[in-house]
């Protein structure tokens, strides 16, 4: 049975929309909730960053570079642009941005989950929204990452609060894990 699209559903909270994929729609128009296939939950986010590159000149060279690496077939690539990218490089802040976008919506889970953490590095706006999301997706390796970047102010520990209830016993862990070393 092949899969012709998504139907998404917009959710309207605070601010924010978010858009939630429903199901799917079959080829022979029926829908199929449980296709088995991940779910994405940072596939329809922008990123808005401002870099503040700390004085630092852009390598041009590094710079391509970096983009020809996230842009790699291969995911060990991707990830080794994001695992540095995490560092402080001196690449072209508006790069930073076109790189961590890719990345996020990326179809490998381990590439999203880096992705993740280096956001969580960077100078960008929309972080929190970012982690929120993370927390939502289907891959325990993105939920994992999230909760290992959340911040300790109000909004994180809000996060890490809703955690608590995920459906794998590593998330629950590590988030009981951090809220009480919060605590002391």
């Amino acid at each position: 049975m092949r899969i012709l699209r998504k139907i998404p559903t917009l959710f309207t909270i605070s601010s924010f929309v978010f858009i939630v994929p429903l199901g799917s729609v079959t080829a022979d128009g029926t829908d199929n909730k449980n296709a088995g296939t991940a779910f994405n939950s940072l596939e329809s986010i922008q990123i808005n960053c401002i870099i503040n590159d700390d004085g630092m000149e852009s390598n041009l060279e590094l710079t391509a570079k970096m983009i020809n690496m996230i842009n790699s077939s291969k995911p060990e690539e991707r990830l080794s642009a994001l695992s540095q990218l995490a560092g402080k490089i001196p690449i072209e802040p508006s790069s930073v941005q076109k790189i961590l976008q890719i990345a996020i919506q990326d179809t490998d889970p381990n590439v999203r989950a880096q992705a993740v953490y280096a956001l969580a590095q960077q100078k960008c706006a929309d972080v929190p929204l970012i982690l929120e999301q993370a927390l939502q997706d289907s891959e325990l390796s993105v939920r994992l990452m999230a909760v290992d970047s959340f911040g300790t102010d109000k909004f994180g520990i809000s996060l890490l609060e809703q955690a608590l209830n995920d459906e794998e016993q590593s998330v629950r862990e590590l988030a009981a894990m951090k809220l009480e070393a919060l605590s002391k």
